[in-house]
This record gives structure tokens, C-alpha cells and sequence, in this order.
């Protein structure tokens, strides 16, 4: 007797869960239609009615507040199913060099470029890229690498629409960097460990992903940065 209350019991919870879907949509001549949105693909909508039948309707023929719960609902289950993709590049600008006193320094700016990619089948607006760059500054004439310094700049780019299966590539801001090495037949004076050369490093990028305020993707590169820094 339990098991059987048990099985109704379940079947009663999933009916009311699945009646609570079905809602009354209204087209633009105000004719009503209790349904549920499954699917949305561009401006195809595909829904199931409360009669079990189902067709594919363009957005266009429901009325304004209809159209746009259909394009909400459409956004969060593109944000729920992994909606984003991101990879980094890292650039430069041309180089400089110049020789003084014995050494040579090669001078430019270097940077991430993030592209972030819209796996969905619906352009998704109001992204915002949040990010920490990370950057080695090597000492000169330094005996051991720690003797360097890590710098991090904060910051963010903005993609204000990000059209169906499409992707766009934003900069960072950049940082200055520095090369240097000694001419031939030249020694640091003092400590004979002292290195040759030193050469500053883009040591990773750490980013949030927002749609509107919601936190959708965070990754870092390398991952490492995540659970060794402080964001």
C-alpha cells in the first residue's frame, strides 16, 4: 500500500511540476494558447501545446510580452548549457632596442588578446569580460629569478552584442616590457653569478564572464593562477 501511495505521490509531483510549464501565450490579434517553449533557434520557436501537440511558430506572431519571455527563456537555457567559449593570445607590439654602457635593452609592450566565442544558436548581448593579467618582471643582473617581481594589471572589455555562433576579440591593457643582455666581451661587475641576461614574461590571464550580473564562465590560464592568487 506505501509503495503505491509512494508511485502516486511521485506521479502527483510530476504532473503539477510539468503544468507549471505550460503557460498562456497571446499572438498580436490577442488569440490566447496555453503552452511551453522547448526549444529557440534564431526566430523559430519550437513549442509543445497543453494538448500535447507540438509545432514551430515564428517569434514574431506572439505579442511583445510574449516575445520577450521567449527570449529570456532562450538566454537562460543557453547560459544554463555552457553558452560561452574563451581562448587568449598573447601579442606584442615592435621592438626597440638600444645600447648603453655595455648593455643592450629591447623595449615594447606586450598583451592578451581574449576572444570569446557564442556557442548558441541566439546573439546574446550585455557580456562583460572581467580580468587579472598576470606579468613577471625579471631584475637585471639578478643571481636567482625570485629576485624578480610579479605585477598584475585589473580590467575589463565589453561586448555589447555577440551575434549567433560567432566571435569577437577584445585587447587587455598592455604592460611595458624589457629585455636586456650584455654586449659580447662584457661582465657584471661583482657577484660572477650574476645572469647575462633578463627578460620579462606574460605569466597568464585570469577572466569572469558576465551576461547582464550573472557570473556565466570564469577559467584562467594557466588554472594554476586560480588557486594560488587572489582575484
Amino acid at each position: 500500500m506505501n509503495k503505491i501511495f509512494i508511485i502516486l505521490f511521485i506521479t502527483l509531483c510530476a504532473s503539477i511540476a510539468d503544468a507549471r510549464e505550460f503557460r498562456t501565450f497571446k499572438d498580436k490579434q490577442g488569440r490566447e494558447m496555453s503552452a511551453k517553449v522547448t526549444l529557440v533557434s534564431g526566430d523559430d520557436v519550437y513549442i509543445e501545446r497543453s494538448d500535447r501537440l507540438r509545432t514551430k511558430l515564428s517569434i514574431n506572431i506572439f505579442c511583445e510580452s510574449d516575445q520577450k519571455y521567449i527570449r529570456d527563456w532562450a538566454m537562460k537555457e543557453a547560459l544554463k548549457n555552457g553558452a560561452f567559449e574563451i581562448r587568449f593570445t598573447k601579442e606584442e607590439s615592435d621592438k626597440n632596442k638600444s645600447e648603453n654602457g655595455g648593455i643592450i635593452t629591447t623595449s615594447y609592450k606586450a598583451w592578451y588578446e581574449i576572444v570569446l566565442k557564442n556557442t548558441t544558436q541566439q546573439a546574446i548581448k550585455d557580456l562583460r569580460v572581467e580580468y587579472i593579467c598576470f606579468k613577471f618582471t625579471d631584475k637585471v643582473a639578478a643571481i636567482k629569478r625570485s629576485e624578480g617581481e610579479f605585477e598584475r594589471i585589473n580590467g575589463e572589455v565589453l561586448f555589447e552584442s555577440l551575434a549567433a555562433r560567432s566571435e569577437e576579440k577584445r585587447p587587455t591593457k598592455n604592460f611595458k616590457m624589457k629585455e636586456t643582455g650584455l654586449m659580447d666581451g662584457w661582465v657584471w661587475s661583482g657577484d660572477a653569478r650574476k645572469s647575462r641576461e633578463s627578460k620579462d614574461k606574460l605569466e597568464g590571464i585570469w577572466v569572469k564572464v558576465y551576461a547582464g550580473n550573472s557570473l556565466v564562465l570564469e577559467t584562467a590560464r594557466p588554472e594554476s593562477l586560480m588557486r594560488n592568487e587572489v582575484w
